[in-house]
């Protein structure tokens, strides 16, 4: 029996031990940039201490910037300009690489070019090479096209067919949600800007499903909560690519102010969409950004696809509920959305 029981009790600590070196964040040993040929740039990312998966990296090339977001990275030495090398031959096209931690286990990185390029960038994941004397790494193409390169935000560029997104304006009927000073409801505003959204997001060749079109419940009138959300959730399709619930937030002190994004705990792809729809909100809604948070929230734990939830402002405070109730900022929030998806897509987000 004490035999068992020791042979049981290992079988479980080397599982443990397992799962946490799965966990074990990579870190960062090395950026260099180079010439490839005349016509790509190649700059390698090199890693040790854990393993980098596709999901984990996410880039965005635009108007001679590329940014490279890394899950569950670590900068190591690499802060800045020091651990990083621009050779010779590529210094004519790379100005600059910088590189910092942003999040817990989340780096980014920031690669300047001295001229827009075109939208093209490739990466791919190497294992070590012995032979090579190379560590594992990531490695990004890209191309030396100088031509001018149009806001790219607002155009889907998948290449697998037609996107499903599911939008979620919180609450509906006989449940207001959170009320403003002056009255505005949380329904009101989450409908009206996932409207916005919907129709934005239509026109850049997605697919867009509703969880509700007008004020009304989802499920029923008085029915649990857990009903109306699972109603909620019920609405996305099989096949649907993102679940996004737009909401406000409220708190008894009205000085409580800002936006922020939810996702699920241990959701990789949730909490890059989060990330995404965090940093736009942030750049067109100009709110104080109080980040990107891991909850469990109905709709996401029970979503069948990447899911998000995002508090747009705190009704309850007058400055941001006139905000919440202006037509033409909830076309920003809506434009924020939209540009947020797009760079999920873009980026790789399969």
């Amino acid at each position: 029996m004490l035999r068992k029981f020791l042979t049981c009790l290992s079988l479980l600590l080397v599982m443990a031990f397992a799962a946490t070196a799965s966990a074990k964040p990579v870190e960062l040993t090395g950026i260099t940039a180079f010439d490839l040929n005349n016509s790509t740039v190649r700059i390698e990312i090199s890693y040790s201490g854990g393993k980098l998966d596709p999901g984990n990296v996410s880039t965005e090339l635009r108007n001679g910037l590329l940014r490279v977001e890394l899950d569950n990275a670590l900068p190591g030495r690499i802060s800045r300009v020091s651990g990083t090398e621009i050779q010779a031959d590529a210094r004519d096209f790379v100005e600059k690489i910088i590189a910092n931690k942003t999040q817990d286990k989340h780096t980014s990185i920031q690669i300047h070019f001295r001229a827009a390029t075109g939208n093209n960038v490739k990466f791919s994941l190497e294992p070590a090479n012995r032979s090579e004397k190379k560590s594992a790494r990531l490695v990004l193409d890209v191309s030396k096209s100088f031509a001018a390169q149009d806001d790219d935000r607002t155009i889907f560029n998948g290449n697998s067919g037609q996107r499903i997104v599911v939008l979620d304006p919180g609450h509906g009927g006989s449940d207001w949600g959170a009320i403003g000073p002056t009255g505005v409801s949380e329904k009101s505003v989450s409908l009206a800007v996932s409207l916005k959204a919907q129709k934005l997001l239509t026109g850049a060749g997605y697919r867009v499903v509703m969880t509700r079109t007008t004020d009304v419940d989802v499920a029923a009138p008085g029915v649990p909560d857990a009903a109306e959300l699972q109603a909620r959730v019920n609405k996305a399709p099989p096949n649907a690519d993102l679940f996004i619930s737009v909401h406000c937030n409220a708190f008894s002190n009205g000085n409580a102010n800002g936006m922020e994004t939810y996702h699920a705990p241990t959701a990789v792809k949730g909490s890059r969409l989060a990330r995404l729809l965090n940093e736009e909100l942030a750049r067109l809604g100009g709110l104080n950004n109080r980040g990107v948070k891991a909850a469990r929230f109905y709709v996401m734990t029970h979503s069948q696809c990447p899911a998000s939830l995002i508090e747009l402002g705190f009704i309850t405070n007058p400055r941001e509920e006139q905000l919440l109730a202006s037509g033409d900022y909830q076309q920003k929030l809506a434009q924020a959305i939209t540009n947020a998806v797009n760079r999920y897509f873009n980026q790789g987000g399969y």
